[in-house]
């Protein structure tokens, strides 16, 4: 039995999604600190590439929970998403940049 397996057979469904969101939330925190490091105007003691070490390692824990729980998506669905989410962020940054 893999340790994936394992996870799987002791937690529910509801607890690994509430693993996931508390991951999340761990992520954003982390995003947020790196900023604050490169905005330079809320001082915090993190260096820059503590705080990128902290983002990629709750990226790392946002992916696990995710193969755990089973959501990983195939190569052509996760590229389809992708593009159609980057030409939607495109469009919204150059509607703005046009409407001033």
């Amino acid at each position: 039995m893999s340790d994936i397996d394992v996870i799987r057979e002791i937690l529910t469904q509801e607890e690994l999604l509430a693993q996931l969101a508390e991951e999340a939330s761990e992520l954003a925190h982390a995003a947020l600190k790196l900023r604050r490091v490169y905005d330079g105007r809320n001082y915090t003691p993190v260096t820059e590439s503590e705080a990128i070490a902290n983002l990629k390692e709750e990226i790392a824990d946002v992916q696990l929970v995710v193969t755990v729980l089973k959501l990983e998506m195939n190569l052509s669905e996760s590229v389809r998403t992708k593009r159609d989410k980057l030409t939607r962020w495109v469009g919204r940054l150059k509607g703005v940049a046009k409407n001033g």
